[in-house]
């Protein structure tokens, strides 16, 4: 998330002395007079949610669940988590800005007094607040001022990464200690070009793409992309690639993206051939490109910090998610027992449900759906009465397609835990999408309930109260997120959004146009916010304005029927009959039920005789 801050606090090893788990691990000494080198671990247990590795950890003794991203030179809280939390925050120092690859982030700072581990705590570690939310729903993430302050092991397949610390004479020690006959790659990684001190450095080291070298940072918050300019040096043309929309990250910016197909790739000992690759109109700063979450995943990976070497091993699968993405979508009728990549090579099988657990959330994000389904299975049976396993083998079932078998693990969830959010809140879904219109309102009220007033699945309540056609309930969803998140990457469109249903329900219509307004100044080249002011101007008889609103709507995005449609009202109203026609008559051969739906909201152009 963020690229550059003066980070001052780590943590101490002797803060961590009840943490730590010792491995059966005991290292030859690599001098006769040296003390063997031993390791120390202390484990952090990781879920895949979606293509993000969570980690749920204490903070001042209420769970939070953290976005580990190597990427982060700093922990960050969402401003929502910082209020939820009541954590008094401060200013950045005064010369320090923050960027993500998307933009600047807007940031203050906190302290909180107990970060707690599974084993042991931390006293007062520093969090910079400010960023994005996601859909996995985590309040932050976890950074390298906790990553990146001794050696950490990430083994994200299996859903944990150790902090490990090793002790004795470790110089010249080779450090998969995991990989007996496995072939190991080791890397040289490079020294952060601005503080060859760092306490906590990057993971940065020399690469290939189509036999040129650059250099990659791993960074466990983002998929596998690379840059523009770099893939153009690698030969590649715009022609070459097909349009992917927009990427964002935790600043308020967004980029444009493509997705492409690379003849090779080349780290270390590893070599890959034709693989799917996204590219993005992002400057990196000091990489080329970003070996992320989905490389993580298919490779275990020691980092160590003495020696500024890395150590891994090939897990199996595909190693880049588009390629794997890509392949799913061209067997869509494919069973889901019917393996479609090479499965995990692991000797090291899980001892309770909740390993089972994290590597089937794992295989899912490496999209083996069979792998994943078969360690959810098991962990359903070992622990019956744990509704968090439910959900995640309810989300696998959704991924393929299996709705029925879905709903029938969030029902177990609830009978298990009626507040499990996750579960009630997919299962509003469904049954909105069922037209179960009562049972959708249950879930809705339960979670309302449930839900703290700054939580991000508050836009998620407003979404469905829009589908359910009850425009009020969901004005007092984004009446609760919107304080919250005054700098989210969101908060124009959902300020559009507001605007639009206050001006079709005819109701505050000065707060509205501040809506509208606002929106258009964070964002000004969306075509969409100018449609929604034009018709919020129309509702307000000023007809100048919501012309000039249309017409810019019409600039950015040519032929859209509303915009059409409400143009002609207006060059009606102005006494331009003839023109306001011809652009209604072009509304509706774009939208031939356009009449109708305007009509709902009393917004319908005048019946000519």
């Amino acid at each position: 998330m963020g690229k550059c801050m003066n980070g001052r606090q780590g943590f101490s090893r002797a803060g961590m002395a009840g943490a730590l788990v010792a491995l059966s691990l005991l290292m030859a000494p690599s001098r006769g007079w040296a003390d063997p080198c031993k390791l120390q671990a202390l484990e952090v247990p990781v879920t895949m949610v979606g293509s993000r590795a969570v980690a749920t950890v204490g903070i001042n003794g209420t769970k939070v669940p953290l976005m580990v991203d190597s990427g982060a030179f700093f922990s960050f809280l969402t401003h929502a988590a910082a209020q939820q939390l009541k954590l008094r925050v401060g200013s950045l120092p005064w010369n320090l800005r923050i960027e993500g690859v998307t933009g600047e982030v807007e940031a203050g700072l906190t302290t909180v007094q107990s970060m707690q581990f599974v084993g042991g705590e931390l006293p007062d570690i520093e969090f910079v607040v400010g960023g994005n939310e996601d859909n996995s729903g985590t309040l932050g993430v976890l950074g390298r001022n906790l990553l990146a302050a001794t050696d950490v092991e990430y083994d994200l397949a299996h859903g944990v990464i150790r902090l490990m610390f090793p002790k004795g004479d470790c110089s010249d020690m080779h450090m998969a200690y995991w990989a007996q006959d496995k072939p190991v790659s080791e890397l040289t990684l490079l020294r952060d070009d601005n503080n060859s001190k760092s306490k906590t450095p990057a993971i940065r080291a020399i690469a290939e793409l189509n036999g040129k070298k650059l250099r990659v940072l791993f960074d466990t918050g983002a998929q596998s992309m690379v840059s523009l300019d770099v893939a153009k040096h690698a030969g590649l043309s715009e022609a070459d690639m097909k349009s992917a929309g927009k990427i964002y990250g935790g600043g308020r910016g967004s980029a444009k993206a493509w997705t492409t197909t690379i003849d090779s790739f080349s780290l270390g000992d590893e070599k890959i051939t034709n693989i799917r690759l996204t590219v993005a109109d992002v400057d990196l700063k000091e990489e080329d490109m970003l070996l992320g979450i989905d490389f993580f995943l298919s490779h275990r990976i020691y980092i160590s910090k003495k020696q500024r070497r890395m150590y891994f091993t090939y897990n199996g699968g595909t190693v880049f998610a588009l390629s794997a993405i890509e392949a799913a979508k061209a067997r869509p009728n494919a069973p889901a027992s019917a393996a479609s990549e090479p499965a995990l090579a692991d000797a090291d099988q899980p001892s309770d449900a909740a390993g089972y657990a994290r590597r089937g959330a794992a295989a899912a994000a490496r999209q083996d759906i069979p792998a994943a389904l078969a360690d959810l299975d098991r962990a359903c049976e070992m622990a019956p009465d744990v509704a968090e396993y439910f959900v995640r083998r309810g989300a696998v079932h959704e991924t393929a397609r299996q709705r029925k078998l879905a709903l029938k693990d969030y029902e177990t969830a609830l009978q298990l835990d009626p507040a499990q959010v996750e579960a009630r809140l997919r299962r509003a879904w469904f049954r909105a999408d069922a037209h179960d219109r009562a049972g959708a309102l249950e879930d809705l009220q339960a979670l309302d309930k449930t839900l703290p007033p700054q939580a991000h699945q508050r836009l998620q309540l407003a979404s469905l109260y829009e589908k359910l056609d009850l425009p009020e309930q969901a004005l007092l969803q984004w009446a609760q997120w919107i304080p919250a998140h005054p700098e989210d990457i969101l908060l124009e469109d959902v300020l559009s959004r507001r605007c639009w249903t206050r001006a079709r329900l005819n109701i505050e219509l000065d707060l509205a146009l501040d809506d509208c307004n606002k929106a258009i100044n964070r964002q000004g080249k969306n075509g969409r916010y100018y449609d929604v002011r034009g018709w919020l101007r129309l509702r307000r008889g000023e007809w100048q304005k919501a012309m000039a609103d249309f017409d810019r709507s019409l600039n950015l995005r040519p032929d859209t029927a509303w915009s059409l449609y409400g143009r002609g009202i207006v060059r009606s109203k102005l006494g331009d009959d003839a023109a306001g026609q011809a652009d209604i008559a072009a509304a509706r051969q774009l939208q031939p039920a356009i009449d109708k739906e305007a009509g709902r909201f009393g917004l319908a152009a005048e019946s000519k005789p």
